[in-house]
């Protein structure tokens, strides 16, 4: 469905439409509804509704899951992320791939961002040691917010191929790029080395909005084995395009194999890696 939206306001005339402030907004808010179907996921759907739509914008607030646990978000910036995350199943294993992940001992989850991932992994496999990296500063709040007595390891830093710092580009929540930085300025974050988590990983889910090449670049890539990858792939900082056939080839290159994907009409997806 959203595909299609997007193809068709793609076209120039409506296009000049759509980008006129007010119908922009009207659009966007449309839209947002179809997310609120993950309302009926908690213990008070109404409330939750009433809350997103009126009551807490901006707000960071928890909620109890019928199947157990909480989410905690910041609302109207949050919920596609909760949408995807717990109602439609972004993440959710292949049937090929899912005996392979019947059990991982270890889950590293590379771009955090309001911990959504990392609860969700929690709730599918309580057992494993989870560890999420996550650099945005409003991110991290909303993230520890939720944090209780859940064996998730929070690393707040940013996942790059060297430790360091690093910039973050302007704006909030999902979305921010970020770029490595020689020394700590104004305003900078930590960075870490990820293959000195990767090394230990059964499972990743990296989703680092075009920090992912240089990671997917590294010739440490070849050394990772018995290891299953979900990433979310974008057109920044690809070294050629589609993106989708750029990670194909590092990956493949990396000696894995590569399937399950998912494309969208700006494309970006996700797609699945692993080593047998």
């Amino acid at each position: 469905m959203m595909n299609t939206l997007r193809r068709i306001a793609s076209l120039p005339g409506l296009r000049r439409v759509l980008l006129r402030p007010r119908v922009r907004r009207a659009v966007a808010a449309l839209l947002a509804l179809r997310f609120l179907r993950a309302a009926l996921l908690t213990t008070t759907p109404i409330r939750f509704a009433v809350a997103d739509l009126l009551t807490s914008r901006g707000r960071v607030r928890s909620w109890t899951l019928r199947d157990g646990g909480t989410v905690t978000l910041m609302h109207r910036r949050d919920l596609e992320a909760f949408h995807e995350l717990m109602a439609a199943g972004e993440y959710e294993p292949p049937a090929a791939l899912r005996s392979r992940l019947a059990r991982p001992g270890r889950v590293l989850d590379i771009g955090g961002n309001i911990g959504m991932f990392a609860h969700w992994a929690h709730r599918r496999w309580p057992d494993a040691r989870i560890t999420s990296i996550e650099p945005d500063p409003d991110n991290l709040a909303v993230f520890r917010a939720g944090l209780t007595d859940q064996p998730i390891v929070l690393v707040e830093a940013a996942a790059m191929t060297r430790p360091g710092h690093a910039a973050l580009s302007s704006g909030s929540g999902a979305g921010r790029q970020v770029e490595s930085r020689p020394d700590a300025l104004a305003g900078s974050v930590p960075a870490v080395d990820v293959y000195e988590f990767l090394r230990d990983a059964d499972f990743v889910k990296m989703d680092i909005e075009g920090g992912e090449w240089p990671i997917l670049a590294d010739p440490r890539l070849a050394e990772l084995d018995d290891l299953v990858w979900v990433i979310e792939f974008h057109r920044a900082g690809a070294p050629t395009l589609p993106a989708r056939d750029a990670a194909q080839r590092l990956f493949e290159a990396a000696g894995f194999r590569v399937g399950h994907e998912r494309l969208n009409h700006w494309g970006h997806g996700t797609l699945w890696a692993w080593k047998d």
